[in-house]
C-alpha cells in the first residue's frame, strides 16, 4: 500500500508521517528531498541558479531557501515556475525510492500531489486539515514567516478533488491517531 499524505503548509503532515512510520511504513518526505536537491552542487541548486539567478544561492552555493521562499510566495507565476522545474526532480527521486522499497508499505508526505506524477502509484490519499489560525501561528512563531507571507502560503495549496480520508488536525495527537486508524479498517 502506498499512502500519500497531503495538506496545507503546517497542517500536521509530518505528524501523520510519524504515526505511519510507527505502524511500519517506509516514509518519504518530499520536503527533505527538495532540501537535499538544494545543497551546494546539487541539481536543484543548479536549476534555481539557472532559472532565478545566482543571487538565490548563499555564499556556500546552496539555495538560500528563505530568499527563494519570499520571492516565489510574493509572485504566483514565479512559484509556478519553481514548481515546474523542481517537481520533476523530486518525483524522479521518489520514483527511485519506490522501486527500492516495492515490497513495503510506503507513505509519501508532500505538499503537492500533482496527478500527472502521483495518480498512478498512490493507492490512498490522506488530506490533513488544520484550522487556519493555528497554521498562521505556527508559520509566524516557528518558521519565521511574516503575517502576509503566511496567509499567501496557506492559500496556495488547495484540497485535491479526490481524497480517501480527511484528517482534522485540531491539535489532539490521540484523536489524529484514531482518525488515521480508520484508513486501516477499510
Amino acid at each position: 500500500m502506498i499512502i500519500g499524505v497531503n495538506g496545507k503548509i503546517a497542517s500536521g503532515k509530518s505528524e501523520v508521517l510519524k504515526i505511519l512510520s510507527a505502524r511500519g511504513f517506509y516514509c518519504i518526505d518530499a520536503d527533505k528531498i527538495v532540501h537535499d536537491l538544494y545543497v551546494a552542487g546539487g541539481i536543484g541548486a543548479k536549476v534555481v541558479a539557472a532559472v532565478f539567478g545566482e543571487g538565490f544561492l548563499n555564499e556556500n552555493g546552496a539555495v538560500d531557501r528563505m530568499k527563494l521562499r519570499d520571492e516565489v510566495f510574493a509572485d504566483e507565476a514565479k512559484l509556478k515556475l519553481l514548481n515546474d522545474v523542481i517537481h520533476p526532480l523530486v518525483y524522479e527521486e521518489i520514483s527511485g525510492l519506490l522501486q527500492k522499497h516495492v515490497s513495503e508499505n510506503i507513505a509519501i508526505e508532500a505538499t503537492y500531489f500533482d496527478p500527472n506524477f502521483f495518480e498512478d502509484f498512490v493507492d490512498k490519499l490522506v488530506w490533513v486539515e488544520r484550522p487556519q489560525e493555528k497554521v498562521m501561528e505556527t508559520l509566524v512563531a516557528e518558521r519565521g514567516f511574516s503575517q502576509e507571507s503566511s496567509v499567501i502560503a496557506f492559500e496556495l495549496i488547495n484540497k485535491p478533488s479526490k481524497i480517501d480520508l480527511e484528517l482534522k488536525n485540531d491539535g489532539d495527537l490521540v484523536s489524529l491517531k484514531e482518525k488515521l486508524g480508520a484508513l486501516f479498517s477499510n
